[in-house]
């Protein structure tokens, strides 16, 4: 009698290990996370994926019928050009590239214009030709780095399915940036990490429906410390807004400085944006 009690212990015990093992072996591919680069670094990674890297299988069904998808990015404002090189630039065609550039029959106006965040200021400066006059390339020269500009051209240009010549309009938004742009010690995706799994607490009722993309605005000073955080547009949720500038405030002597072209540091300004990054 012992002995068949001792087997079917024994039997139970063998069934136990091998279910633990297969739902260790099912979170481990859940957990799988996949990390896209591009000129501005990104991070995709659903509730219900951040849910099961902290093992909380509570925590995964009551949130089950939400759904809310994460993204987290860091990067500059605009398209970043190297202050150096924006010093060499001459005329709208080097901006554009050689291709699009001889599309262009004829310009009708080509502005120089300063932002203040995503806002036009008076700082405006317009020629009526495809060359920037002498004022427009003063006006770029003596912008600073993290300066953000919009070159607004109209022209016309001959069309290349058609090849009729129609009116158009180029609006490029650039970001000064310094020859070495500022960087997080552990690498991108690890800040992307840091952020997201630090925030679950703020983000665990966030419904898609109500999400929005927030701009989390900051500078990472050339001592290398954080300042200047502040919320350009809002997420939608000002819990994970504020948590979100209480993170990257955390992460002061976490980065290496910018630097210029003479090896100098130098303050840098980045965004983090998060929430929902639309289409």
């Amino acid at each position: 009698m012992k002995k068949n009690i001792l087997i079917f212990i024994t039997v139970l015990t063998a069934l136990g290990l091998t279910a633990f093992s297969v739902f260790n072996f099912k979170d481990a591919n859940l957990t799988t996370v996949e990390i896209t680069s591009s000129e501005f670094e990104t991070a995709e990674m659903t509730v219900e994926k951040l849910h099961v890297v902290h093992h909380n299988p509570f925590f995964e069904e009551i949130r089950d019928d939400l759904r809310a998808n994460i993204f987290f990015g860091i990067g500059t404002p605009y398209n970043g050009i190297k202050k150096e090189t924006l010093n060499k630039v001459r005329t709208f065609d080097d901006l554009i590239g050689e291709e699009h550039a001889q599309r262009i029959v004829s310009y009708k106006s080509l502005s120089v214009i300063i932002l203040d965040d995503n806002e036009q200021t008076k700082m405006k400066i317009t020629g009526n030709t495809g060359d920037f006059t002498a004022a427009q390339l003063k006006l770029l020269q003596s912008s600073d780095y993290s300066a953000n500009l919009l070159i607004w051209a109209d022209y016309k240009e001959k069309k290349q399915e058609s090849g009729l010549i129609e009116e158009s309009s180029w609006t490029p938004y650039i970001t000064v940036i310094p020859e070495t742009q500022a960087a997080y010690k552990a690498g991108n995706d690890a800040l992307m990490y840091y952020l997201r799994d630090n925030s679950l607490e703020e983000t665990n009722l966030v419904q898609n429906d109500n999400l929005q993309t927030g701009k989390l605005y900051f500078t990472v000073t050339k001592d290398g410390t954080i300042s200047e955080a502040r919320i350009q547009s809002t997420s939608g949720y000002i819990e994970v807004d504020n948590k979100i500038i209480e993170l990257i405030s955390k992460t002061t002597g976490a980065w290496v400085p910018a630097k210029n072209s003479e090896g100098e540091h130098v303050d840098q300004e980045l965004v983090v944006t998060f929430g929902n990054m639309g289409c």
